[in-house]
């Protein structure tokens, strides 16, 4: 992972410029204001479409982003 350095960079996200490798958890850190952004998971033998849901991903609307307090 190109964020955090512990991680494989699976993820890449198709909508962003620059050709980036997150783990998941990072994907979603970097997409918290970009939740239309399509990603593709590296399986093994080629990308497969994804969801910034599927990697853990919450749209908090309100707050300023962040959850209800």
């Amino acid at each position: 992972c190109e964020q955090c350095c512990q991680a494989e960079g699976s993820i890449r996200c198709m909508s962003c410029t620059g050709v980036h490798a997150w783990c998941g958890p990072c994907a979603v850190k970097a997409h918290r204001n970009l939740p239309f952004h399509k990603v593709q998971r590296w399986n093994g033998t080629h990308y497969q479409a994804t969801s910034l849901m599927e990697l853990g991903f919450l749209w908090h609307v309100g707050h300023g982003g962040v959850p209800c307090p």
